[in-house]
């Protein structure tokens, strides 16, 4: 996000997008709401949310991320992010998504086709092999994954995952949660994430390329 968690002005992780992006409170039944307050260093600029519902047979999940950064009273940075993507045994099926980043607009399609995935972003349609997963922070198993789908651009990112151990993470109502930690790598951005045993996916922070961090914390 990103990519993005979130906006390069921001430089957003693939948390939105690389960042962002998408998303792991472990098997998600009927239909789960995440929502997420989030920061860029102790600033609050926003909320990205996600529902997770699971039939049974296929997985959906809606993720809605709006930021915005001000400078003056003058809004300098605007950042809307909104995807809907559906699994099945855990690989994307079928992915629809659309960011205004500050004014510049991206949309990304795709679905699968036979044993594998098109991709139907700006610069034209690319087709790959095998199972795709996007940067979905709420299923923890997308960390067994080499590469990624950034729902923001439509390209396909090269991850390293490293277990950091246990550790606490702050959530919203000011608690420290016991977490598992995971740091996320691309060719641009750490991505660190937290995973309570009970809550799943409950904490997210990425360094922007700014020179700051962007921050989420779990709305419990």
């Amino acid at each position: 996000m990103q990519p993005s968690p979130l906006t390069a002005g921001l430089r957003r992780p693939a948390a939105i997008t690389l960042l962002i992006g998408l998303l792991g409170a472990g098997n998600a039944s009927a239909a789960e709401q995440l929502r997420f307050q989030v920061y860029l260093d102790d600033r609050p600029i926003g909320e990205h949310s996600f529902r997770i519902a699971d039939s049974g047979v296929t997985t959906r999940v809606t993720s809605r991320a709006s930021f915005d950064v001000d400078f003056l009273f003058i809004n300098a940075d605007r950042y809307r992010h909104t995807s809907n993507e559906v699994f099945r045994d855990g690989c994307l099926t079928a992915i629809d998504a659309s960011t205004d980043d500050n004014g510049k607009r991206y949309q990304v399609s795709g679905e699968a086709s036979g044993d594998g995935f098109r991709i139907q972003a700006a610069d034209g349609t690319e087709r790959t092999d095998g199972c795709v997963k996007t940067f979905a922070y709420w299923d923890k198993d997308f960390l067994d994954k080499s590469r990624l789908l950034n729902p923001q651009t439509g390209d396909l990112e090269p991850v390293r995952v490293q277990e950091k151990g246990r550790d606490t993470v702050a959530v919203e109502n000011g608690r420290e949660l016991p977490a598992e930690r995971y740091a996320v790598e691309t060719d641009e951005l750490t991505i660190d994430l937290w995973y309570n045993d009970q809550l799943g996916w409950v904490g997210l922070e990425s360094d922007t390329g700014k020179g700051k961090r962007i921050i989420y914390r779990r709305v419990l």
